[in-house]
């Protein structure tokens, strides 16, 4: 039981925050906390590869992010916002179906893993143009 609160709290650290703070600064906490369910769900899939997608300097990120125009900072944050509610909603659903006995997982788990590999490649890319 203890491993499933342990994974819930990873899962839940990705909410939302409540939009007074930095955004950049919220959108990079989301990064980070889909990085770590991403470990998760690669756990599930069997993969020893854990890496999602490679976040880069968090300094060059917010630099290239206050550099960027407002749209491309809206996309980045809205990109965040999407790669974390299927991160989580997915995440919860695996946790979900394993937990109801289905032991073959690992299929709908290494496709959550591409859907976040893309989307999060994606994301980043818009700090790289």
């Amino acid at each position: 039981m203890s491993i499933y609160r342990g994974t819930m709290s990873k899962i839940d650290s990705i909410e939302k925050a409540n939009g007074q703070g930095d955004p950049f600064a919220e959108s990079f906490a989301r990064l980070k906390a889909v990085e770590s369910v991403a470990g998760l769900v690669a756990n599930m899939a069997g993969s020893p590869d854990t890496q999602t997608f490679e976040l880069t300097d968090p300094v060059m990120m917010e630099s290239a992010y206050r550099r960027s125009f407002p749209m491309t900072q809206k996309r980045f944050d809205r990109g965040c916002d999407d790669l974390a509610v299927m991160a989580q909603s997915g995440a919860k659903a695996l946790l979900q179906l394993n937990s109801t006995g289905r032991s073959r997982i690992d299929i709908a788990a290494q496709r959550l893993m591409r859907e976040i590999q893309m989307s999060g490649r994606r994301t980043l890319d818009l700090l790289q143009n």
